[in-house]
């Protein structure tokens, strides 16, 4: 073997060393920077558009995470295995959807049985109409455990002025279901609200069936009394239940000649309520990745971070609704807010 191609050969030998060396480092580097945050999704009724909102958040910013996703299906009973599981893979964030989700994957803040709840691992709550009041948070400043979260309705006294600004409403009604803890707060606070707007607040229970839950066979009816009860409106609360039958339950109230005013965007987006000041799914979801952020790259307590909330809300008008009913909404309102069509567009 010849002398130049003999340090021909040990050039190459110490280029590709190099190379090697320099792909380690770098793949070194890499295993450090892109290794994933593991969230653990829980969700109420299968993925929303606040899911989406939250990876598209965590995406945008570059941050890496695996989520993995379990949906209790309706059902406070298929939480148990789900907690237990949890418990097992140790996430380093749990994501929770919903009052009844969150209370019973991370249980309320003065648990009998704590145990029996995730409490040693960070979590996000979202979609939860009152954090407080369930007992998931201490207060909004301070949680008071390693729980943290979005509050996501608007006040109830801004929902109600938000109908008189629509018309004059004098009577309102609202149905409800009286199993749910949403619900029963949601009534205490319209019942305490509405005088001082010198509004006449008419309350409809849903009557329960057999099973002992609320019976949607019986919204049409309950639509017929509230309109012979001499109310204007009906109002829809932060309720599932009638959420799940939106449209029964709006398709009911048209027949009947009341327009619907909701407080969660679902109703407007899937059935034929008329109008309503709600927050938006994709940017609430977007708000709790910010909260998640701040645990998982700002490595925050979730104690130490205050409940967050929106700034503003939209007003959704449903343009088909609105001309069936003959309710059109005053020139001021017309300018802020945002109108679809029951075939959603």
């Amino acid at each position: 073997m010849s002398r130049p191609f003999r340090l021909a050969v040990l050039v190459l030998f110490v280029l590709l060393g190099l190379a090697g060396r320099q792909g380690m480092a770098q793949t070194s580097g890499d295993s450090q920077v892109v290794k994933p945050h593991r969230i653990f999704a829980v969700v109420w009724r299968g993925e929303t558009e606040v899911e989406q909102g939250f990876r598209d958040y965590l995406t945008q910013r570059g941050i890496p995470f695996e989520m993995t996703v379990r949906n209790l299906n309706l059902d406070r009973g298929n939480a148990p295995p789900i907690v237990e599981e949890i418990k097992r893979v140790r996430p380093d964030l749990v994501y929770t959807w919903g009052t009844g989700t969150t209370s019973s994957i991370v249980g309320k803040i003065d648990a009998d049985t704590p145990e029996s709840f995730v409490r040693d691992i960070p979590a996000v709550f979202t979609l939860v109409s009152y954090p407080k009041v369930a007992k998931i948070v201490a207060s909004y400043e301070s949680t008071g455990r390693s729980v943290t979260g979005v509050a996501f309705l608007a006040p109830v006294e801004t929902q109600l002025k938000t109908i008189l600004a629509y018309r004059p409403f004098k009577t309102v009604a609202v149905v409800y279901d009286r199993t749910a803890g949403n619900s029963r707060i949601n009534v205490a606070e319209l019942r305490e609200v509405a005088p001082k707007l010198k509004i006449k607040l008419i309350e409809l229970p849903v009557p329960l069936g057999e099973n002992g839950k609320s019976d949607p066979a019986t919204l049409p009816d309950l639509v017929k009394q509230a309109k012979e009860d001499g109310a204007e409106i009906l109002y829809m609360g932060p309720d599932s239940f009638l959420t799940r039958h939106a449209k029964t339950y709006t398709s009911a109230a048209i027949a009947a000649g009341l327009p619907t005013f909701a407080s969660t965007q679902a109703p407007l987006k899937n059935s034929r309520a008329m109008f309503g000041l709600v927050t938006d799914y994709h940017t609430l979801g977007k708000l709790t990745a910010l909260q998640a952020e701040r645990i998982l790259v700002e490595k925050r307590r979730p104690e130490d971070l205050p409940v967050a909330r929106l700034a503003r809300y939209k007003l959704w008008i449903n343009i088909d609704v609105m001309r069936e009913i003959g309710m059109y909404p005053p020139m001021d309102m017309i300018a802020i807010a945002d109108f679809k069509t029951s075939s959603g567009g």
